[in-house]
């Protein structure tokens, strides 16, 4: 299915043992191993030959055979001192010379001509809808030679939860392409985790263990990530045999590509975690019980942990480095998290010391030049200060460990903890949590926080560590850049450089020139702490005189008044650390530059995306003010007894329109489609009921997560069906039961909402209905009617009185509106009802009486 290693053969047993005293023997006729398994030798001892063919595989791969023979290239030696180097020139024969250390830096040496000669661009997108690769011809001249080393050891690529939340579904097509796009940006250790589920079953089968006892521990494929980490077992299972030894094949035609190209691919490391059937087989041994995670009960948590300083801990560890590297080989670089999002089971120094000395014994017992890859999330928790992490590292050579920064860009750990006490450590960009959708990026961090902080520190490398990858592109493409230079990048001009290259020939036009300038100085100089993800994906929660909106459980904000008469917190609300005034504006840019660049073709590819992915962030941010709108006259008949039906009918209209209306835009574009992701995961099941299986754990994932609501709505994402069905659902159910309550006088019954709102999601995660695959075609129409309607201001006139506030008369008091965009509060003066006027702060209002003068606020009143 994804192209296999067939013809299995048994391998000689590496190591033969008998558990300390209890007799258990790993069994021969276990270890199986695909003939295609044998990896080629590590990029060290490549040939140049072999370099130079892995180059030219990119180039074919990406431009086609009849580019290839525009290009000649070549394999140099790195000079002492130096990180991975290419050099460009033109040859004598008029072809354009790539001369790189390995195949990456061929590979970065040829996206560097693209980028850099060429105006084009290869990032993320539906069967390389994200591309620009329309070249000149003839190609341009390399006037002089360039010589480009990397700036940092390592540009690592991958976070745990990626190859849940992004590749769990792709087969070999799909990676080969980020494969290609990995080595185009210049990474050189990207993580691996795929298949090792056949290496985990191989291993306990080897035991003793039975197939039903790895079942109860191995949860479904969506959620492999937290499986992995000790978070939750069981879970969406059964991860049936045959999904085990497909992945296992897939991985082994990853790493021979990744390997032939240089790269030093992130095997997993034993951490500890655990079947609880190790209990049957090793009587006596330590485990601790995890503590429940994110209220999942105790059918699918409470993995076993394997306490490190347990007798039988380092000849385990041994024997499962022992048996991977039999069936996958090795380039000596381990990824282990053991404490993940959980506490150590004693803060005794010693111990914390034995458990990380322990981890590193058994890795280095089966592979002395072995390296331990640890992520320094665990850092974050308030249990981990000097007293215990510097007993936790010192435990390990600095030379046998590195460390992922992971959430430097706006939680660096580095600078708390000294460098992390002497090792080496990867400047990571965490960036983005479980796919959700928000255009955000601090690119002004970005530009300069590597170049920096490498001069002061232990820094050895940049990474990537999203928790989900195929959103911002602008945001990676500017990171990975900082790993092959040693100065800050400036900003604008690289912005202008990149539009240029992503969008072609259009990318000149002013007007989308204007748009990106606007999401520059906006919402790219945040990070995604910082911004607004806004409520359309949340499941809809009644308000109630402490929430006052459809999100939140708990006050928004304290009483105390401000200047400005409202509160403190409100005043910091709508301090817009988000930037979403600029969104609007750039949209209406956007939308109006490619109305005027039509006659360059068809609007698809990168531009298509932006122009949807800009649309989308507008709509979701204007659909919260709607929901605050429809909570605001639900309250006023709750609290007051007035009745609000009208209010709740107009402002109602329009925010289930607004819902149809985002689902409307997102398919137009392939990129933004639930077909896409249910039928990719339904082509890795075998039978009806294997692919049944598949597209149910493709639904949970971003919709409840887990079976009754755990972590609902955390890997959200903003896609044609998903929106339409899915969302607007939950929002029609709530839209009618606040109607029903003042239709009917009864104050609404949560429990029973909560309960029947539930079921219903339920319900959508257990259907199976067909979702579109294929994109409408419509991009530019469907946005100049969507920015007609909630972007540009309507006829109704309304006078400006600057520099003038009306505090009372809120019409949604305690929540000021997100938008801020003048055209848009018009918009939304319009559909209120009992809407007079506004003030540019965010507040609707139902009389303008009583102003005062306030410097930086304006007041607009409509005229009768």
């Amino acid at each position: 299915m994804n192209g296999s290693a067939s013809g299995y053969v048994a391998v000689i047993l590496l190591c033969c043992f008998t558990s300390l005293s209890h007799g258990v023997v790993f069994s021969e006729d276990r270890w199986l191993k695909p003939e295609s398994a044998e990896h080629p030798a590590p990029a060290a001892t490549q040939s140049p030959g072999s370099i130079v063919q892995a180059g030219y595989g990119v180039i074919q791969r990406m431009l086609g055979e009849e580019y290839t023979g525009n290009f000649t290239l070549c394999h140099i030696e790195l000079n002492a001192g130096e990180n991975d180097t290419f050099e460009l020139r033109q040859s004598p024969a008029g072809q354009i010379e790539i001369c790189g250390t390995n195949g990456v830096a061929l590979a970065k040496g040829f996206y560097w001509y693209l980028r850099k000669y060429c105006n084009a661009t290869v990032t993320w997108g539906h069967h390389g809808t994200g591309d620009n690769l329309e070249l000149p011809a003839p190609l341009p001249a390399v006037a002089k030679t360039v010589r480009v080393s990397s700036s940092v050891k390592w540009r690592y690529y991958m976070n745990v939860c990626t190859v849940s939340y992004s590749s769990a579904w792709w087969d070999w097509r799909r990676w080969e392409r980020e494969i290609d796009w990995m080595a185009m940006h210049g990474i050189n250790l990207p993580l691996a985790f795929t298949g090792q589920e056949y290496v985990v079953a191989e291993y306990y089968l080897s035991l003793g263990m039975t197939e039903k006892e790895l079942q109860a521990y191995f949860s479904g494929p969506a959620f492999l990530a937290w499986n992995r980490m000790g978070n939750i077992r069981g879970w969406a299972g059964p991860l049936t045999p045959d999904n085990r030894r497909a992945q296992f094949e897939l991985q082994l035609q990853s790493l021979v590509r990744m390997r032939a190209l240089g790269m030093t691919p992130v095997l997993s490391g034993f951490s500890g975690h655990v079947p609880a059937a190790l209990a049957r087989i090793m009587p006596g041994v330590k485990l601790t019980l995890s503590h429940g995670w994110n209220h999942f009960n105790s059918t699918f948590t409470g993995v076993r942990l394997l306490d490190p300083t347990d007798k039988h801990f380092v000849p385990l560890a041994k024997g499962y480095y022992e048996m991977q590297e039999s069936l996958m080989g090795t380039d000596h670089v381990y990824n282990v998290d053991t404490f993940n999002e959980m506490v150590p089971s004693s803060s005794d120094p010693h111990y914390l010391a034995n458990t990380s000395a322990a981890v590193y014994q058994g890795m280095h017992a089966a592979d002395p030049q072995g390296v331990w890859l640890m992520q320094g999330w665990l850092f974050r928790n308030s249990f981990w200060t000097e007293k215990t992490v510097k007993p936790y590292l010192d435990a390990v050579p600095s030379s046998n460990m590195i460390i992922l920064d992971l959430y430097t860009e706006q939680s660096p750990m580095w600078s708390r903890f000294d460098s992390y006490y002497g090792k080496p450590f990867i400047w990571c960009m965490l960036h983005n949590f479980g796919g959700r959708r928000s255009l955000c990026g601090n690119l002004s961090r970005i530009a300069t926080g590597p170049a920096a902080d490498r001069l002061v520190s232990t820094m050895n490398g940049i990474g990537l560590t999203p928790e989900a990858i195929e959103q911002n592109p602008v945001v990676y493409e500017m990171m990975l850049e900082t790993g092959w230079t040693t100065e800050a990048i400036d900003v604008p001009s690289w912005i202008t450089d990149y539009v240029y290259g992503r969008y072609g020939a259009a990318g000149r036009n002013p007007l989308l020139q204007e748009a990106w300038v606007q999401l520059t100085a906006s919402v790219y100089q945040f990070n995604f702490a910082d911004t607004f993800l806004g409520i359309l994906h949340k499941s809809p929660k009644i308000p109630n005189a402490q929430s006052r909106h459809a999100q939140y459980a708990e006050p928004l904000y304290p009483s105390s008044p401000g200047a400005d008469g409202h509160s403190q917190r409100q005043r910091a609300y709508t301090s817009l650390r988000y930037g979403v005034s600029g969104v609007p504006a750039a949209w209406r840019s956007m939308v109006a530059g490619v109305t005027e660049v039509q006659h360059f073709g068809h609007i698809s590819g990168p531009l298509s995306y932006d122009v949807v992915d800009v649309g989308r962030q507008v709509l979701v941010d204007t659909h919260n003010d709607l929901v605050t709108l429809v909570s605001a006259a639900y309250l006023r008949w709750l609290e007051d007894g007035k009745d609000t039906s009208a209010e709740l009918a107009a402002v109602g209209k329009a925010l289930l329109t607004i819902v149809r209306e985002i689902d409307m835009l997102l398919l137009t574009d392939p990129n933004y489609l639930l077909g896409n992701w249910l039928e990719t995961a339904k082509s890795w099941g075998t039978s009806d009921v294997e692919r049944r299986r598949m597209e149910l754990n493709a639904r949970y994932q971003v919709t409840l997560w887990g079976p009754g609501g755990q972590i609902d709505d955390y890997a959200e994402k903003h896609w044609a069906g998903l929106v339409g069905t899915y969302y607007y659902g939950r929002w029609n159910m709530w839209l009618t039961t606040l109607q029903n309550a003042v239709k009917t006088g009864k104050h609404v019954d949560t429990k029973t909402y909560s309960s029947e709102l539930l079921s219903w999601e339920q319900n959508w995660c257990q259907s199976n209905e067909s979702h579109a695959t294929e994109h409408a075609p419509g991009v530019v129409t469907v946005s100049q009617h969507l920015v007609r309607t909630w972007a540009i201001a309507p006829p109704t006139q309304y006078k400006l009185v600057p520099n003038t506030v009306v505090s009372k008369f809120d019409i949604h008091a305690g929540t000021a509106l997100v938008s801020r965009d003048i055209a848009q509060m018009k918009v939304l003066c319009d559909l209120e009802p009992l809407c007079v006027g506004f003030i540019s702060t965010g507040y609707l209002k139902t009389a303008v009486d009583e102003r005062k003068a306030l410097q930086g606020c304006d007041l607009y009143v409509k005229v009768a």
